[in-house]
């Protein structure tokens, strides 16, 4: 008996828990919204006005309502806004040749000219840490203070990226689009030749099955398996909507995604107060973040950090979380913790 009502109350939460976090964001004033830059459509969402300004920018398949467990808190003190990145989300995909962090850093900082309007404190989950550098460093007078949440930092650049996670998630948008499939189909694509529930041991076999048949029953809709928790769900919400150009873009050593932006130099430019967030939840036998087949398992390795807190401004708070990439979801607690210390620090 007491095993069928933890089993019961464990899908309830995994098949509920999405929509009850957007009903606590609904509940704390979020309204969503729309603004056109440079011609470009830009999907957010806005807070109400209890404080500083704080940007939200989302890492790479992914889009604004993954902030959703660290929204209603956050915004008690700060006025959020959490935008979609081009390509993502409800915000207009771009021509490909587009999608580089110099011109994606450019429309978000015309965002924040045009909805924020003041100089704000922007936090960057993964890609996103990349393009709120980009706009700390281009565009300093947008910004008061800089969060920089487990950013992949050097590891994301030739030649080091094929031999990353989220170099196995551009690899395969990639060859995607070298296939000549549409634009607005990836999901299917990405589970079917991707190893997304390698984690999961002998399992992954009959998951997958599980989720190709779930697709194709339900197709263009984001992946739900009752079985499984929010933080798989939350993942299939943005990868949707993902346009696989945007990754395609990361594996073109000209004419892509670093075009026009240089990672030392932009980190020697910041002069805000700025903290590092860094993950550390997987460790091989030999301490490193590196599995057996030689395959970075986290955005930096520990030479990564060393190096960036060498470049970044004295002061720079590194704080390590025990925790997968997606802290904001994984771990709430400890990014708020490390925004609303950042926020006290750019006060004083």
């Amino acid at each position: 008996m007491l095993t069928a009502l933890f089993l019961g109350g464990y899908v309830y939460q995994n098949v509920t828990g999405l929509e009850n976090g957007m009903d606590d964001v609904a509940e704390a004033g979020f309204v969503e919204k729309q603004i056109r830059v440079d011609g470009r459509r830009l999907n957010y969402a806005e807070g109400p006005d209890n404080g500083p300004p704080l940007v939200l920018i989302h890492g790479q398949a992914s889009q604004w309502e993954d902030y959703m467990l660290a929204l209603p808190e956050l915004a008690g003190d700060h006025h959020i806004f959490a935008v979609d990145v081009p390509g993502h989300g409800g915000s207009d995909r771009l021509d490909p040749k587009e999608y580089s962090n110099a011109r994606v850093g450019a429309l978000l900082a015309g965002f924040m000219e045009e909805a924020v309007g003041e100089p704000a404190i922007v936090s960057g989950h993964s890609s996103g840490g990349l393009l709120a550098l980009w706009i700390t460093a281009q565009r300093r007078e947008l910004v008061s203070g800089l969060v920089l949440e487990d950013p992949p930092l050097f590891s994301s650049e030739m030649p080091r990226l094929p031999r990353t996670t989220g170099g196995l998630l551009t690899a395969l948008a990639d060859q995607y689009l070298k296939a000549g499939k549409p634009r607005n189909d990836f999901q299917r694509y990405f589970l079917e030749h991707g190893s997304y529930f390698e984690f999961f041991g002998s399992l992954e076999g009959s998951i997958k099955s599980y989720a190709l048949n779930w697709i194709d029953d339900n197709p263009r809709d984001p992946l739900q398996i009752f079985y499984l928790p929010p933080l798989v769900s939350v993942f299939f919400q943005g990868l949707v909507s993902y346009d696989p150009e945007f990754g395609a873009a990361w594996t073109r050593e000209e004419g892509g995604w670093f075009s026009g932006f240089d990672t030392e130099a932009a980190l020697r430019a910041v002069n805000v107060p700025t903290t590092l967030i860094h993950t550390n939840y997987f460790e091989s036998k030999d301490g490193t973040a590196y599995n057996d087949k030689g395959i970075l398992m986290a955005a930096m390795d520990a030479k990564d950090v060393d190096r960036a807190l060498g470049l970044l401004p004295k002061g720079t708070k590194l704080v390590q979380v025990q925790s997968g990439h997606l802290v904001h979801f994984e771990k709430p607690r400890d990014f708020i913790d490390s925004v609303q210390a950042l926020s006290s620090r750019v006060k004083e």
